[in-house]
């Protein structure tokens, strides 16, 4: 049996006890997994992003399926699976955000079904895995870009005072590296954060647990509650 973990938050009924067979992910995955579970070292294999692979679901090797991973764009290390074998193509998507970056994967949108309208450009999929946890239309979120700028715009405004955003223990990086560029300075995280943004080589240079250092502090938000 082989397991393809998508995401940390997807690790319930993992542990170093684990021996149902071979984890496959994406890299920085595998670097969390490890460092949570580290005799999982041996069973954890990590697989090169929009290249495709093929592995075998059987002992003899002679029966397999090939999988394509392509970014999430959700969480550091998040990715979608795209499956070919005898049960025809599958995609998986686990957690993710649309992005138009996807239009450039040529896994996902062939090159030669491309068109202006942007109407049936996918690879053909006979079955789709969908998270669809806000396929909703009274979800509205904004762009990523426009979520963004209102938040350095709310920094901007706070700039003498002490800055505190909460976020889960895990996903929201890249924001924090663009808040350092923009305000040339440090962003102060607790020791969890730190521990595992040091362990996916997130530029930790760039961040610190001393809150001396910087105005924008990092907090889980399991602490929000403390701070109303």
């Amino acid at each position: 049996m082989r397991l393809f973990c998508l995401f940390l938050d997807h690790l319930k009924g993992l542990s170093n006890n684990w021996s149902q067979g071979k984890i496959y992910t994406s890299y920085l995955s595998k670097r969390l997994i490890i460092d949570k579970f580290p005799a999982l070292k041996d069973y954890v294999i990590d697989l090169e992003m929009d290249e495709e692979h093929w592995i075998y679901v059987d002992e003899d090797k002679k029966e397999g399926v090939s999988v394509v991973l392509m970014d999430a764009f959700h969480c550091p290390g998040a990715v979608m699976f795209l499956f070919r074998g005898k049960m025809g193509t599958v995609l998986h998507t686990g957690d993710f955000r649309f992005s138009e970056a996807m239009f450039d994967n040529e896994w996902l949108v062939p090159p030669e079904r491309r068109n202006p309208t942007c109407k049936g450009i996918s690879v053909d999929v006979d079955y789709l895995h969908l998270d669809n946890t806000f396929a909703n239309p009274e979800y509205d979120f904004p762009s990523r870009e426009e979520a963004y700028q209102g938040l350095v715009n709310i920094v901007k405004s706070h700039k003498d005072h002490r800055v505190f955003l909460f976020s889960y223990n895990l996903g929201k990086e890249e924001v924090f590296l663009n808040l350092a560029e923009d305000f040339k300075c440090k962003i102060v995280v607790d020791k969890d954060r730190y521990h595992k943004v040091k362990i996916m080589d997130l530029k930790p240079e760039t961040f610190t647990t001393d809150p001396s250092e910087s105005f924008i502090h990092i907090k889980s938000i399991r602490e929000l509650k403390s701070f109303e």
